[in-house]
């Protein structure tokens, strides 16, 4: 993964300029409001989230931290959640990115860093496009000194990383392009480009939709991870999975893009090389299921669950994907354990309560849509809405 690559960039963009706070977060309420809304929907992983991003910029940096953790607890998918996590020792210490790029990591500090990277890894894994604005969180603005002293090298080169971390990554994606296209014009003997700006290249090309683009972004990056592999596999420098985690990004660019074969059989190579990669398993299972092929997605789905068993939203998945084949009865079981396994989720008493309905088991169907509407977010209102329905129609 290339947290560090970020990590070692702005460290150079830090030696240029002079010392300076953290952007502040934007956010869409009041910490006050926020607070409010997270009690109010105290099930509800966004609004933990939120509340969470709020402490953060208020330097309240243990609210955060458990807020954070609540949101990946309620929803053990919720990506921006884990890349948050990934970042906050970032803002709890601002010198630590400088201390990482530098390999002078205190000693108390490592484990807290192996367990950023650990976040990281898993953020992206879950939703290989999330949204990356929280990094923006701990990197220095740009200094004003930027506009005399380095301009045209800040234009050239950073001001695309700044527009990824920012979330414009239309602009990002067109300052890629055009540094591709400058770096041609500069003639041979260049050198190649750092395989951050392919990484980053190939997210902004996939968040504006151009799946060809983003496709030829992270092939390189497996040509070239295999590349170093075989280089020093006789050295300790070796990068444990690397190749397939770009492998695995691949294959969700593919599926985007509608190359469903061709992403089936990355998603399965990746798998080859590590079979706890239980992500993969959900990809190709959502695959299936969308073609209606319920053997196989629940094939998929089961091997999900035995691979991370401690994710109860896969369980979810399971019950949800067997209900929709018509094995009703199995899928109510199975539901039923995604409910002791997480009590938070919500979600599993409308899928059990409508398989239940299907059953013709009214009391049940009553009981678990009831519950659903008594804990669901408020802002799942359409989800509501139709469970109201379904309440009404059992009366």
């Amino acid at each position: 993964m290339t947290k560090k690559s970020l990590i070692v960039l702005l460290l150079l963009l830090a030696s240029l300029a002079v010392p300076a706070h953290a952007q502040r977060i934007k956010l869409s309420m009041s910490l006050k409001e926020l607070e409010s809304r997270a009690v109010q929907d105290s099930l509800d992983a966004a609004a933990h989230y939120n509340v969470a991003l709020a402490y953060w910029d208020e330097k309240r940096f243990d609210d955060a931290e458990r807020e954070l953790k609540t949101a990946g607890v309620i929803d053990p998918r919720f990506a921006e959640a884990f890349l948050a996590l990934a970042y906050l020792p970032y803002a709890r210490r601002p010198k630590l990115w400088a201390e990482e790029g530098r390999d002078m990591v205190p000693a108390e500090w490592k484990q807290v860093l192996e367990d950023s990277d650990r976040m990281y890894r898993r953020a992206f894994l879950l939703n290989p496009m999330v949204d990356l604005r929280i990094a923006g969180a701990v990197t220095p603005p740009r200094d004003p000194s930027w506009e005399t002293l380095f301009a045209d090298v800040y234009e050239f080169y950073f001001q695309a990383f700044d527009d990824m971390l920012q979330g414009n990554y239309e602009k990002a994606y067109g300052r890629f392009v055009k540094l591709h296209r400058e770096r041609r014009l500069a003639g041979p003997g260049q050198g190649k480009l750092p395989l951050s700006v392919f990484w980053f290249e190939g997210l902004a090309a996939a968040h504006t939709q151009r799946w060809n683009e983003a496709d030829k972004s992270f092939e390189h990056l497996v040509d070239e991870s295999i590349a170093f592999e075989k280089k020093h596999e006789d050295d300790l420098i070796r990068i444990p999975l690397r190749t397939n985690e770009y492998r695995y990004f691949l294959a969700s660019i593919r599926h985007a893009g509608g190359s469903t074969e061709e992403a089936l059989k990355l998603y399965r190579q990746a798998l080859e090389n590590d079979i706890g990669l239980y992500m993969a398993h959900v990809q190709m299972a959502n695959i299936f299921e969308a073609q209606r092929q319920y053997p196989e997605a629940i094939e998929e789905r089961k091997r999900a669950v035995d691979a991370n068993p401690d994710d109860a939203s896969l369980l979810l998945d399971l019950g949800v994907t067997m209900g929709k084949s018509g094995q009703l009865a199995e899928a109510v079981e199975v539901l039923q354990r995604a409910a002791e396994a997480n009590p938070r989720d919500a979600r599993v008493h409308f899928w059990t309560g409508l398989c239940q309905a299907e059953q013709g088991k009214r009391d049940e169907a009553k009981a678990s849509l009831t519950r659903f509407v008594a804990m669901a977010p408020s802002r799942w209102d359409k989800q509501i809405g139709l469970a109201k329905q379904r309440l009404q129609a059992l009366q």
